[in-house]
């Protein structure tokens, strides 16, 4: 994959991260900060970017 596409499919991946999290946020906020700890949070944010990363990646062909 060129250095082009690599940066295309990192700008994809940011954006559908962050408008996926901005959804999640902004339906759930409150029950979210009262019944999970912090290192939840990060846990599932961290798997969340992982798993649209790769989706990512495999929609623009890289391996």
């Amino acid at each position: 994959m060129n250095t082009i596409g690599r940066r295309v499919a990192s700008l994809v991946t940011a954006v559908v991260f962050l408008w996926i999290l901005w959804m999640i946020l902004g339906r759930v906020w409150i029950v979210i900060w009262v019944a999970t700890p912090w290192w939840a949070l990060l846990l599932m944010g961290v798997a969340l970017f992982l798993a649209i990363d790769y989706l990512v990646h495999r929609a623009f062909g890289s391996k």
